[in-house]
């Protein structure tokens, strides 16, 4: 094969393919790497520079190759921890993790990458945006991604993370240029760079970042690339102080990788993609956020078709804004859905406890200059709301929670799906049940199919001392069906607790389910 490439600087020459021993070096200093330069031999033509990270002389590229004529990622290397990249990235590939874009070739020797260069990777091209872009364009347009597509992007990350530091390796993911996400919603990183200085702290610092950049639009660490704004001082360590709608799971999730290993800090990849994972599987989008468009890219770029750098501003621009509604067609769906839910139930957020929404026809405390009431007969007595009670993290699934008061045993709640049992990452969650006026209870009937779970009745706790104040009434191991909870000392109260302490375990996953509560008035 015969590849012809002109650098537009009055230097013209053909190299054949694959090269022989006889064919000189090509005339390429790094400083003269540009769209049209071929690399590799002449495989590689680059065709628009994606970004860089100056602190390890790393340019990354867009490129065609020339002999399966697809595009693919270059990373090009002119520093000195080149040939170290080039081994991380071949031995990290072959972990085959779907958070890795797969390594098509990888070059140290500069008479095979080109002059100049430490090294030269290729990878598999990732048709979408990268971090850097998809943050700008969210500050530009004010949109984001919703926190369950957050959590669904980056979790194959986190578990490439995770792997690789198993393994032994750093794959410096500290970069938000370096992390594409997909056309199927997926983020890989596709231009791998490891510093002799990297650390697996580093790769985990890089995970809190790429949740911050996706959430607010901003890059916490240092040296964020141009046109990217970087976090505010004071404020970069919470992305709730720069969006207070933010999801607090997420965003204490990327406080604590911030800190690295500080006594406060997270500092493993099976850490973060454990609770991505659980976000990710979470019944409801809590936080109802529009979803962020994606960069269109061209299907097909000819062999001869180069980007002189002139139009590159121009095709940027008309390529964001030919955002794609792809981050596939199911997750908008779903999307659409969760706003829907959200509508129609007691439309929170997570930055707290859902609302109490009064069901139609509960009663209402009297009015000033209203007839006293006789005194309620003994027997059941109708909820006037209910919220999620959680001391960690999102509250379970609180769009959801008023269907375990609705009157019907076909509807439920559930908490999430926990990997481990109580307490290994929350005390416990509960639900926090409210009566149109102070009621004396006698029992509280559970309908549930989680046999096996521990619940306890508890009064309301209240101010600062949460649990602590909060005395138990009764408590019950739940079967199959009805459980019915009798209770003692029981003061007339407008507020009960019900605390789940354990849950549940069906094939591997630990839950519990609500299907109805039934609150019995003492006579």
């Amino acid at each position: 094969m015969v590849c012809a490439t002109t650098l537009g600087i009055g230097v013209d020459w053909v190299v054949t393919w694959p090269p022989d021993s006889d064919v000189p070096d090509l005339p390429v200093a790094p400083e003269l790497i540009t769209p049209g330069v071929a690399l590799g031999g002449g495989r590689y033509r680059l065709l628009e520079r994606i970004g860089g990270d100056e602190r390890v002389g790393a340019s990354f590229w867009r490129a065609r190759d020339a002999v399966l004529d697809r595009d693919v990622a270059v990373t090009t290397l002119t520093g000195s921890d080149g040939p170290r990249s080039v081994q991380t990235a071949l031995a990290a590939d072959r972990l085959n993790q779907p958070g890795i874009a797969r390594v098509l070739d990888a070059l140290s020797d500069p008479r095979q990458a080109g002059p100049g260069l430490t090294g030269l990777i290729v990878t598999e091209w990732v048709a979408g945006a990268d971090l850097a872009t998809l943050a700008m364009e969210a500050t530009r347009s004010g949109r984001t991604l919703s926190t369950v597509m957050i959590a669904r992007a980056l979790s194959p990350l986190a578990a490439a993370v995770d792997v690789a530091h198993r393994a032994g390796l750093t794959l410096g993911c500290d970069h938000p240029q370096r992390i594409r996400i997909g056309n199927d919603g997926l983020a890989r990183l596709t231009f791998p760079v490891v510093s002799a200085s990297g650390l697996a702290a580093d790769d985990v610092r890089g995970l809190g970042a790429a949740i911050c950049v996706l959430m607010t639009g901003r890059w916490p660490l240092p040296d964020p690339p141009a046109g990217l704004l970087g976090a505010p001082a004071g404020a970069g360590l919470s992305a709730q102080a720069l969006r207070p709608g933010a999801s607090p799971t997420l965003a204490t999730l990327a406080q604590r990788c911030l800190a690295g290993g500080s006594a406060e800090g997270v500092y493993t990849g099976a850490a973060v993609h454990q609770l991505l994972e659980q976000v990710s599987n979470a019944e409801a989008d809590t936080m109802l956020l529009t979803p962020l468009p994606r960069v269109a890219e061209p299907d097909v770029w000819s062999s001869d078709e180069v980007d002189d750098g002139r139009d590159e501003g121009r095709r940027r621009k008309l390529a964001i804004g030919l955002a794609v509604l792809a981050v596939a067609v199911l997750l908008v769906f779903g999307w659409v859905g969760n706003q829907l839910a959200g509508f129609f139930s007691d439309g929170t957020t997570a930055g707290g406890p859902s609302v109490v929404v009064p069901k139609p026809g509960d009663t209402t405390q009297g009015q000033p200059g209203d007839s006293p009431t006789q005194p309620a007969p003994a027997g059941p007595i109708q909820a006037a709301g209910i919220e999620v009670y959680n001391v960690a993290g999102d509250p379970d699934n609180p769009n959801r929670v008023t269907r375990a008061i609705d009157g019907n045993p076909g509807s439920s709640w559930k908490t999430f799906d926990y990997n481990q049992p109580f307490p290994a990452l929350k005390p416990g969650v509960g639900v926090l049940v409210s009566f149109a006026e102070p009621v004396k209870l006698a029992a509280v009937q559970v309908n549930s199919p989680s046999a096996g779970s521990v619940v306890e009745i508890r009064t309301a706790p209240a101010g600062d001392a949460g649990l602590a104040g909060s005395n138990v009434l009764g408590q019950a191991t739940l079967a199959a069906g009805v459980t019915e909870i009798q209770l003692s000392n029981v003061e007339p109260s407008q507020r009960i607790l019900l605390w789940i302490t354990g849950l549940s375990t069906v094939n591997g996953k630990n839950a519990t389910e609500l299907a109805e509560l039934t609150f019995v008035r003492a006579s």
